[in-house]
């Protein structure tokens, strides 16, 4: 009886301090979020291109799926769907290169990245609360009201496994976090790390499908993207949403994409360790 009583207070002492540390960080997010909602004029200006962005993909799609064709398993209803989802996620990628990747390049040569160092916190910890702030106000004031009217104007096809498939979107949105991290990294290895951030954008919006899904590319290229990480980011939740894959399927995909968020974070927690050894910071 005794042992149990210590055992339990231990666990929630540990989890008080846990709870305590984690309130460190929601409050890098809250900050983010906070300093989005100062941008009004750049706010709309934002949610009109991407409202543009969606609208035109929708006409073209459906030009090309007229008189009930079917391309791999993706018809109109689909690729509707398809479009509205993958048109505000980029919302997600923008999000993750400014707030991960460019803010790191950002910090280092203005010096405060040596600031950040010196806080008693994890510094890849940190740059990724302070991105999900951003996550959350997109989430808020951009996704739900564009897919909500794209929902009534056009119509959306319903999740077959809402569970599954925002489990997925978020471990998704973790192996992108990771990526973009370890992008960043590159400031520590290249005076201007530009270059590296464009085109990795590209290369993402490319590969994890959110221009076109990636069943409609090459067969070549398909096979070698199974061996990257860059599908599990978007294409694999869309074909989970649409029903695609099966439960035991979509399962598996939530596993594939724990593999790929630890594995990326491990490298990033690694590679930063190293890279903060041969810092020469420019400014500040």
């Amino acid at each position: 009886m005794r042992v149990s009583i210590l055992i339990s207070l231990f666990v929630m002492e540990n989890l008080r301090k846990s709870w305590r540390h984690l309130r460190i960080y929601i409050r890098f997010s809250k900050i983010r979020f906070v300093d989005k909602l100062s941008y009004r004029a750049h706010f709309f200006l934002v949610l009109t291109e991407y409202l543009l962005i969606v609208i035109v993909s929708y006409f073209l799609w459906k030009a090309i799926l007229t008189d009930g064709r079917v391309i791999r398993g993706y018809s109109l209803k689909d690729m509707v769907t398809y479009v509205a989802i993958a048109g505000v996620f980029r919302f997600f990628i923008n999000e993750f290169s400014g707030a991960i990747s460019r803010e790191m390049g950002g910090q280092y040569r203005t010096g405060e990245l040596i600031m950040n160092l010196l806080k008693p916190v994890s510094y890849q910890l940190y740059i990724y609360f302070h991105a999900f702030g951003g996550i959350l106000f997109h989430s808020v004031f951009r996704i739900v009201p564009v897919l909500t009217l794209w929902a009534l104007l056009v119509g959306l096809t319903a999740p077959d496994h809402l569970a599954i498939f925002l489990t997925s979107l978020v471990l998704g949105a973790l192996v992108h976090a990771g990526i973009a991290f370890l992008v960043g990294l590159t400031i520590f290895y290249v005076e201007d790390n530009s270059g590296i951030l464009h085109a990795t954008s590209a290369i993402i919006e490319l590969l994890s499908g959110t221009l076109i899904p990636l069943v409609m590319y090459p067969a070549w290229l398909v096979s070698t993207m199974n061996y990257l990480p860059f599908r599990f980011i978007f294409y694999q939740p869309m074909e989970i949403y649409l029903g695609h894959l099966g439960k035991e399927a979509g399962i598996a995909v939530l596993c594939a994409q724990t593999v790929w968020v630890f594995a990326l974070s491990t490298a990033g927690y690694f590679l930063f360790k190293n890279s903060i050894q041969k810092i020469t910071i420019q400014g500040g």
